[in-house]
């Protein structure tokens, strides 16, 4: 197979992916308790012309991104990648949340004992009245 050939072949298998034709399992356990660490494809388009492929591995914790572009001139480049284990252990980063982690998670050993925000407090001020 020429290189050509191979990626017309990753595009048009890119490309079914972001239109959703294709499908690969996720991660699941057998019959036998053994773990399916199998790579997990995730697609979307990115306009009319071209779609964005994102490869995570279970395994390795490894997330490549790679934009395919259907023509002559397409073909499949690789936008970026990186070990993303530690990336999971983050509690907070740019975190535009109404509560903390920390927050909720008080609020959740807390239990629903009392109004904890200003709305929350007028909204039960109002029904004591």
């Amino acid at each position: 197979m020429t290189p050509r050939e191979k990626t017309l072949l990753l595009t048009l298998g890119a490309g079914l992916l972001g239109l959703g034709l294709a499908r690969v399992p996720v991660l699941r356990e057998s019959r036998e308790g053994a773990v399916d660490n199998r790579p997990l494809l995730v697609t979307s388009s990115l306009g009319a012309t071209s779609a964005i492929l994102f490869v995570l591995d279970p395994s390795t914790s490894n997330l490549a991104a790679y934009e395919a572009m259907p023509g002559e001139n397409g073909g499949l480049r690789l936008l970026g990648a990186r070990k993303i284990e530690h990336d999971l252990e983050l509690k907070k980063y740019r975190d535009l949340s109404e509560y903390s982690f920390d927050d909720l998670k008080a609020r959740k050993l807390e239990g629903a004992t009392g109004p904890k925000t200003p709305n929350e407090k007028a909204a039960g001020a109002s029904e004591q009245h």
